[in-house]
């Protein structure tokens, strides 16, 4: 008999968008991998509550969720007290690696209940979905049914200052969106992180608009604070945390505390912006070994290497490379800095390496770490090419390196 794969039933809990197999996972999951499993959940959510899920697949396989160590902790912290009160609160950590903005591009990708983002230069606005109109002649034309915490940025200044005088309010807003033209986010909560269903959300909403006592304040209560609480019950804003963080970084530091990934790590954690199992995970794959450069042996197609740019730790992929006697000069994949109001974009560029030390490659030759070939490394890295989907601190040139370096899961037999 031929070899047929093996199926057998797992049931699926629809209330989350995605979840993944914690136990083998080496690095956050990719925009691509989270659109994916959220695609496979909602379709499963209209199929019965146990379905066949090939054993073998490592994107659809249902995930090995340790129940010990990946539920939501409770941390002693202050932030986001909406009553104004100092003492400390028991509060769920809320996770930016398990809360993902992934940018859309087509109205499909839009859903009833959606916790949605619209790019801001000077911040982010969020909102929930309560309906979704798609273009019948262009599929990255939508109209959306919004509630919202509405204000301008002179208005959140004057909140700020008067607090007892805010100006914004909860409303319900029609827009008519051109995805290729606006840049919309919309969030994935994983299965780490509660999360209601969609017509819940909804409901909490619209319910919530014809509150009259709603007071917005720019640190305490904007409207971040107020879509977070209608998916997970918990008014939060990720946004002002990574605010504070980066003023921290910096104070402490200068430009190199915000580029340095391991405090990143280490501060995200203690302020209640990671969980446990991913602080663990970015700890163990921050702390593989960086060898400088100094040779032409040192370096090949496939590696990530790590030099300074504006005095900050900054990464890319080698896709090609040429030997002179003094230095390499290489062909790199990276997001290229465009400046301060354009996206972010993939681009391969020309680099040179000297042999001084100045840029180091990851060496992951001595680690359990399950990696692609290097002509592999490279042909994602150019499949990549041209793309925007930047995001500081979830989606930058480390996260686009390593995502071509590492698969999403380690080898089960490197584990034994």
């Amino acid at each position: 008999m031929g070899n047929s794969k093996k199926f057998k039933r797992k049931k699926i809990w629809t209330g989350n968008d995605y979840a993944l197999r914690q136990t083998y996972l080496q690095r956050p999951p990719s925009e691509q991998t989270i659109k994916h499993l959220t695609k496979q959940r909602q379709e499963a959510s209209h199929k019965p509550s146990f379905v066949k899920i090939a054993e073998e697949d490592e994107i659809t396989e249902d995930p090995e969720i340790d129940e010990s160590s990946c539920k939501l902790e409770s941390i002693k912290e202050n932030h986001d007290d909406l009553d104004g009160r100092e003492e400390e609160k028991t509060k769920p950590v809320a996770c930016i690696e398990c809360v993902k903005p992934v940018r859309v591009f087509k109205g499909e990708e839009i859903n009833r209940g959606d916790h949605i983002k619209f790019h801001g230069r000077i911040y982010d606005h969020h909102a929930i979905v309560v309906n979704v109109t798609i273009s019948e002649e262009k599929d990255h034309k939508v109209v959306v049914e919004l509630v919202n915490a509405s204000n301008t940025t002179a208005g959140a200044v004057y909140a700020c200052m008067r607090p007892f005088a805010s100006k914004a309010k909860l409303l319900s807003e029609t827009k008519k969106l051109n995805l290729k033209k606006i840049k919309v986010m919309v969030y994935k909560y994983s299965d780490t992180i509660k999360h209601s269903l969609p017509e819940e959300i909804i409901k909490r909403a619209v319910t919530a608009k014809s509150n009259p006592d709603f007071h917005y304040n720019l640190f305490s209560n904007n409207c971040e604070h107020f879509t977070t609480w209608c998916v997970t019950g918990e008014r939060l804003s990720l946004q002002i945390r990574k605010i504070r963080m980066i003023v921290q970084l910096f104070a402490n530091r200068g430009f190199q505390g915000i580029g340095d990934e391991a405090l990143r790590n280490t501060i995200e954690c203690e302020k209640g912006m990671l969980c446990k199992p991913c602080f663990e995970r970015n700890r163990k794959l921050l702390s593989v070994a960086k060898q400088p450069i100094k040779s032409k042996l040192d370096v090949k197609i496939g590696d990530i290497i790590t030099y300074k740019h504006y005095r900050c730790w900054h990464s890319a992929v080698i896709l090609e490379i040429e030997s002179h006697e003094r230095s390499l000069e290489c062909k790199i994949a990276h997001y290229a800095f465009r400046g301060f109001h354009r996206d972010r974009k993939i681009r391969e560029e020309t680099f040179r390496i000297p042999f001084d030390g100045s840029v180091k490659v990851t060496d992951f030759s001595n680690t359990d770490y399950t990696v692609y070939d290097p002509e592999e490394v490279v042909e994602r890295a150019r499949s990549k090419l041209g793309e925007k989907r930047y995001d500081h601190f979830s989606n930058d040139s480390s996260h686009f390196s390593r995502w071509c370096k590492l698969k999403l899961y380690r080898n089960r037999n490197s584990l034994q």
